[in-house]
């Protein structure tokens, strides 16, 4: 078997190999395999001259704690059903991993089809992913009551999805997220398509001045409620009116009523839930999570010196050894000299030491991008520290961060 780049001529079996393993609309492949994929950012693995496993390594650029850095999003890893059971997964992953680093890609992430599968070979939770069910409709129309300051009103209405001012109402959000996705007009129409090809609508949300403020992607009826897809807002006190207006339209047997009809007025200091049942309102959703997927981003540090050395960090004076077990790159597995001066580490490898710290690659990878503190990970047994007083350090250096990324493709 030969492991090697995709070439244009490979698009073909490409194609096959996904409709084989995944069910996707033929006209969303269409345009991914035109126009997104490029033969260069997949990896497959050949069996005399058939493409038996591939992943594709699809570029895109993230933010780690407010500082932006080229990744690669790993989608679609399929295996021919003939072939599975052989260990070629794994085999192409550690290539994939080795592949990036070269390319001085020093973290890569994936939606997780199995979390357990990837966390046991060194990826860690990274980033939320969060779809839900809007609370079911009752016979109850949106309230429209003034706020006492003046009458100050939100406006929705269904709109087609324009992707440039979405797009902008999302960077407004999306700067108080510590981590995720910096969408690219690439991504954007391959989020905009996959929603419009799967039935899904798009509301908007103005302010008095009829200036846009928010958006929801809202997708089709499962098991009789829509699902929340996306709700992004520049301020946080249209969140509630614009879930509660949401609640109150929408329904599977509403669902087809036109633009014209889809829309309301509603007051901005609406914050009772229109559509309130004992334990379920507009405020607290249900979460839906679709069939082959877990509600989180997996993270994967390729090269652990990179990783630390391109963030900057509190103005702390520190020196100590950091020692990282890897499952699948033994490159990664040893001791690491860090020395922190300035805001920035200088990490070296070294032998024979004492470690501080002592942890996983995979594990290393939740604390450096806050998706869990240094002391729960203590607490978990994750993190082990020669050091208890130690943990301060890390604190400071490694606090909780959110991070959020909404993307399937």
């Amino acid at each position: 078997m030969a492991i090697r780049p995709l070439t244009p001529p490979d698009m073909g079996q490409a194609r096959a190999l996904w409709e084989a393993c995944f069910e996707d609309l033929p006209a969303f492949l269409d345009w991914y395999f035109q126009t997104r994929f490029q033969p260069a950012d997949g990896l497959g693995i050949f069996q005399d001259g058939q493409l038996v496993c591939d992943l594709h390594l699809s570029p895109r650029r993230i933010k780690l704690r407010q500082q932006s850095f080229p990744s690669a999003y790993l989608i679609a890893l399929a295996t021919d059903p003939a072939f599975r059971r052989l260990g070629l997964a794994k085999t192409l992953l550690t290539y994939a991993l080795r592949h990036l680093a070269a390319k001085g890609i020093f973290f890569t992430f994936l939606l997780p089809f199995n979390t357990e599968f990837y966390t046991r070979l060194g990826w860690g939770v990274w980033a939320d992913h969060r779809l839900y069910y809007l609370p079911p409709v009752c016979n109850q129309a949106a309230e429209t009551a003034p706020d006492p300051a003046g009458g100050y009103r939100w406006q929705f209405r269904q709109v087609e999805p324009e992707q440039k001012l979405l797009a902008e109402i999302y960077e407004r959000s999306f700067a108080s997220i510590d981590g995720g996705l910096h969408r690219s007009n690439q991504d954007w129409t391959c989020l905009l398509l996959d929603h419009t090809l799967y039935g899904g609508k798009t509301w908007l949300a103005t302010d008095p001045a009829g200036t846009p403020q928010g958006y929801a992607l809202v997708l089709p009826p499962t098991n009789g409620r829509p699902i929340l897809r996306e709700l992004t807002t520049g301020e946080i006190a249209l969140k509630t009116p614009f879930l509660n207006y949401l609640a109150a339209t929408l329904g599977e047997a509403s669902w087809s009523a036109t633009a014209e009809t889809a829309s309301a007025v509603v007051g901005a200091n609406q914050t009772k839930p229109l559509c309130a049942t004992p334990g379920n309102d507009a405020t607290q959703l249900t979460p839906y999570i679709p069939s082959g997927t877990q509600p989180v981003f997996l993270g994967r540090i390729t090269s652990v010196a990179p990783m630390l050395e391109a963030r900057t960090y509190p103005p702390l004076t520190a020196s100590w050894v950091l020692e990282v077990t890897d499952p699948l790159l033994p490159e990664n597995s040893g001791q690491y000299q860090i020395q922190l001066a300035g805001g920035k580490m200088r990490v070296t490898k070294t032998t024979g030491q004492k470690p501080t710290v002592r942890c996983s690659i995979g594990t290393l990878a939740r604390m450096v991008t806050g998706n869990a503190p240094p002391e729960a990970l203590v607490d978990r047994g994750d993190l082990a520290l020669d050091d208890p007083e130690f943990r301060t350090v890390l604190a400071t250096l490694f606090p909780p961060a959110t991070n959020f990324i909404n993307e399937y493709f």
